[in-house]
């Protein structure tokens, strides 16, 4: 019998047909895991989309996970039988331009601009920064802060990043040092952009110190998970009065809850976790492209791409 493969979401027709005519399989699609047959599920070896454990229990022949986002911190639990792929590098491009969007921004103050719109007052704000020649540390060097550091650097600032490891080093970056060494670095920086997984190593790594560190006139964006700054450490620095912009696509907690004080927080730019996702259809297009690369491969006997370290969550 042919391997079973399940897809789940909401997709297009055209993306289902792609699925749909994959060779040597049989191909089962539901909008909601609850909507899968017991049957299907048994028979199951490679599940498109979000998994659950209670699902991977009713999954006995299941050997390939393929994800339909970037982030894979969740998916420790996995059982090491099972290979599991994310869709590295797919969102990079678009989060790049609303981190861009954000930074500049921050940098002409175009939010206050728009609260005196909405008051009907006339006014010039001082203390406007131009972005050529800002040097800008981007906390993660994935496909994210690659793709926002080589647009800055196309744009004119200086560029300098932050890896686990120092390896290969793109040519638009000044420096490249590891998060042990960045704390040298942060007090010259007008922009700290932090893409980071959702890894205990990255969980408060801007706490009130680091956040201190950085010159009261620096931009802080966040576009990878919200506990890598401390929020309450965050709102105590913004009150202060200590840096000029926080732009956060991704807060902790998530969904902020309607009463919390960083709603409020002076100079705190919020956006509900909107930087990727399928809002650019291109992303929506790469993703399927990886998912349906990846399946061919798998059920060719193959290794697919852009499988994710289950230590590293990534």
């Amino acid at each position: 019998m042919k391997p079973l493969v399940i897809v789940t979401g909401h997709h297009s027709e055209e993306s289902l047909r792609r699925f749909r005519s994959l060779p040597d399989c049989r191909v089962v699609t539901a909008e909601r895991s609850e909507d899968l047959q017991p049957e299907d599920l048994a028979d199951a070896e490679c599940y498109v989309g979000w998994v659950s454990q209670a699902l991977v229990q009713k999954m006995p022949r299941l050997r390939f996970v393929q994800l339909l986002s970037a982030g894979a911190d969740s998916f420790g639990w996995l059982p090491q039988r099972i290979t599991l792929a994310n869709a590295y590098g797919a969102y990079g491009d678009s989060i790049a331009e609303h981190m861009l969007t954000t930074t500049l921004m921050a940098m002409k103050r175009i939010p206050e601009y728009l609260h005196m719109q909405d008051r009907k007052e006339w006014d010039l704000l001082t203390d406007i920064v131009r972005f050529e020649g800002s040097k800008i540390l981007s906390v993660g060097m994935g496909s994210i802060g690659t793709a926002y550091t080589r647009k800055a650097a196309a744009l004119g600032a200086v560029c300098y990043g932050v890896r686990r490891t120092v390896h290969d080093q793109p040519e638009f970056i000044r420096e490249l040092v590891t998060s042990e060494e960045m704390d040298a670095l942060l007090p010259e920086m007008d922009v700290v952009a932090l893409s980071l997984p959702g890894t205990v190593s990255a969980a408060g790594m801007f706490n009130e110190r680091r956040l201190r560190l950085m010159k009261r006139s620096a931009i802080l964006l966040n576009v990878g998970r919200g506990n890598a700054v401390v929020t309450e450490d965050l709102i105590r620095v913004m009150a202060e009065g200590h840096l000029r912009a926080a732009c956060l696509d991704v807060m902790d907690p998530e969904p902020l809850p309607v009463d919390h004080p960083l709603w409020t927080a002076p100079r705190v730019w919020i956006t509900p976790h909107i930087s990727g996702g399928y809002r650019a259809g291109v992303n929506y297009e790469r993703v399927i492209s990886t998912a349906v690369q990846n399946l061919t491969l798998v059920l060719q006997g193959k290794p697919p791409i852009h499988v994710v370290d289950r230590n590293l969550g990534y």
